[in-house]
């Protein structure tokens, strides 16, 4: 399985617009092909698009949203909804119907692409990623969407209660290196933490929200923090292989001086990675507002282009 190339997709709601459009320059445009698709949250959504091998499909969901009602149906207020015992401030029937009507499970095995949902079973508080073989593929999705407080958990045939694979792991690196790809592009759907020391959150909803956020946030950038160090590693690596060569050690000489750095490596299921993420914030989570969706699908296409170099050198590396 090694060689293949993976993207992995982090959550953000509807700031995943951003990554539509990372997704539609580079598949539809730039000819990309990915091999793995692994997402958390809104990122599930699009891995699933990936695995689909129907980015078109993806844009034409994304570009369809009319608003908030596209998405979910708010309740007669949390106040109510917690005191009637609601499993969430927010009805997601309207995603979940979006969802059934646009993932395709036979599309996603016949692909031949692995795909990898981040979901949490609030029973162990484990993360597991849910397969491209499984049942039910977009009650999965919306699992991996499903935001505590805010929307209600899938309960599975088992009883099983499954929320937001964010809760543990906004950027599911792991779930990634677990099927040994060669290289892995990052694509966030929220920038660098900007916080705008003009903005007051007023409500309960507002107040819930802006935390959840700061914490994905968190959890994202630890997440990656250790992907400068892995490419670093395997620059050092690769360096080295040309100074020998450079020095006239080549073939079995060569070899003996590299494998203890290679087998080191590879207990470490190490490969290079790069990041995309947006330059500035075009949504909140929860706000499905059409010309924001589109400004961010749009800029999505424009940050491709902007990082094209390194964008290529990586997947054609």
């Amino acid at each position: 399985m090694a060689g293949r190339l993976a993207v992995v997709l982090s959550g953000g709601g509807a700031k995943g617009a951003f990554q539509v459009g990372v997704l539609d320059q580079l598949i539809t445009k730039r000819r990309v092909k990915f091999d793995i698709a692994v997402g958390t949250s809104t990122g599930a959504i699009q891995a699933a698009a990936v695995a689909q091998d129907d980015i078109p499909r993806l844009v034409r969901l994304w570009e369809g949203i009319k608003g908030d009602d596209d998405i979910y149906k708010k309740r007669s207020g949390p106040f109510l909804a917690i005191i009637t015992g609601q499993p969430s401030i927010y009805n997601a029937k309207p995603l979940r119907d979006l969802l059934a009507a646009n993932i395709d499970e036979a599309k996603i095995r016949a692909s031949g692409k692995s795909l990898r949902l981040g979901v949490v079973s609030l029973t162990s508080g484990k993360f597991q990623p849910i397969a491209e073989n499984a049942s039910h593929i977009a009650d999965y999705v919306y699992a991996s969407c499903a935001m505590p407080f805010a929307f209600e958990p899938l309960q599975d045939a088992a009883k099983e209660q499954w929320v937001d694979g964010g809760v543990r792991d906004v950027t599911p690196l792991d779930a990634a290196f677990d099927l040994n790809p060669r290289a892995i592009l990052v694509i966030r759907a929220s920038p660098p933490p900007q916080p705008d020391e003009r903005k007051r959150y007023k409500d309960l909803v507002a107040i819930g929200l802006r935390a959840v956020d700061i914490l994905q946030s968190e959890v994202s950038l630890n997440d990656l923090k250790n992907v400068h160090l892995i490419n670093a590693l395997l620059t050092a690596r690769d360096r080295q292989q040309v100074e020998l060569s450079r020095l006239g050690i080549t073939g079995a000489n060569a070899d003996r001086v590299m494998n203890p750095l290679r087998a080191e490596l590879a207990r470490y299921r190490m490969a290079r990675v790069e990041v995309i993420e947006p330059a500035e914030e075009h949504l909140d989570t929860l706000e499905f507002d059409p010309a924001k969706i589109r400004a961010a699908i749009q800029a999505g296409r424009d940050a491709v282009e902007a990082n094209w170099d390194r964008i290529e050198a990586l997947v054609e590396g």
